[in-house]
């Protein structure tokens, strides 16, 4: 994959989506240096100092084979790493190359007609998303089967509601985001071709995609419907009566 896809925060890349201001943007990379055996630790700024001392930074070393090596020459035992970034300014925390701080995420939210069920799944895929993508993919396929009834289908398994859905009328590209979500949810809860903890904006398309079938599936009509529903009586008479010939002949 292109480093310029990279949406996940990754370790070591230069572009990605900042976790705290979830701007995409550039990011400069430091390891600490741990000075006089004095202890690191954050305080409420989020600066990284020690008591009495400011900790050194070198630049960051990306191979961590090296970084290892280098372990017997002052720096931390976990790694600690620092990525900055150039758009906000604020710097992520990294131990053996992954993301602990902040938990900020950057996955837009749910969309607000999306059932509660099924929010609250999504919602848990997000908190996860930067530390296990493959996690969240198989929460949203969950969330997936949790949705596929209040979308009007029927069956036992999601391959066959999705189905029944189809028979229905539903739109071809419905169907695609749908089979994506179920089949790439698949392959995070029985592993295949795809790794998603390595193809991490794949997990972070599913966010979208789901979004997306809340918007078309539920929000949109929803929005048809009330608009609709301002349509005089007699003139919804006639309407219906119009309707009522057509399937009549």
């Amino acid at each position: 994959m292109k480093e310029v896809n990279n949406l996940f925060a990754i370790y070591g890349a230069q572009n990605f989506v900042c976790p705290t201001c979830s701007v995409y943007s550039q990011h400069k990379w430091y390891e600490i240096i741990e000075k006089e055996n004095k202890k690191i630790y954050l305080d409420k700024g989020i600066r990284v100092r020690g008591p009495g001392y400011t900790p050194g930074y070198t630049p960051f070393v990306s191979s961590s084979e090296e970084a290892k090596r280098r372990k017997t020459t002052g720096f931390l035992d976990n790694l600690t790493a620092l990525s900055v970034c150039t758009h906000c300014n604020k710097p992520a925390i990294w131990i053996d190359e992954k993301l602990v701080y902040p938990k900020n995420i950057s996955v837009e939210p749910p969309n607000s007609d999306m059932p509660e069920d099924v929010k609250k799944l999504y919602d848990e895929a997000r908190e996860i998303s930067v530390l296990s993508p493959r996690a969240s993919a198989a929460l949203l396929r969950l969330a997936l089967e949790k949705l596929l009834p209040s979308l009007g289908a029927q069956g036992k398994r999601i391959n066959d509601m999705i189905g029944d859905l189809v028979k229905k009328g539903l739109s071809p590209t419905i169907q695609q985001a749908l089979d994506s979500l179920r089949v790439i949810g698949n392959e995070a809860v029985h592993p295949g071709s795809i790794d998603l903890d390595e193809e991490k904006e794949v997990a972070l398309a599913l966010f979208k995609l789901i979004n997306l079938v809340v918007e078309q599936m539920i929000t949109e009509k929803k929005e048809i419907q009330a608009i609709y529903d301002l349509i005089p009586k007699d003139k919804l008479d006639g309407i219906q009566n119009r309707d009522h010939l057509k399937t009549t002949k």
